[in-house]
């Protein structure tokens, strides 16, 4: 926590908020971009799927 207070104190806020986003776009946004990346794998097979059905109640 001192080193922290140290960073804080010699480099200033900025240097912080940087910090923390490089932190940030290198941890969460990752798993962001894979969770997104599967809904995007499911909603392509529930198109494909409702495509079938739709073929199928026109052939009835």
């Amino acid at each position: 926590m001192e080193e922290l207070l140290n960073i804080f104190s010699n480099y200033g806020t900025s240097a912080v908020c940087i910090a923390y986003l490089i932190y940030f776009q290198a941890t969460t946004m990752k798993e962001m971009l894979s969770t997104l990346n599967s809904m995007n794998t499911r909603l392509s097979i529930i198109e494909s799927k409702m495509g079938l059905l739709d073929e199928n109640n026109k052939n009835s």
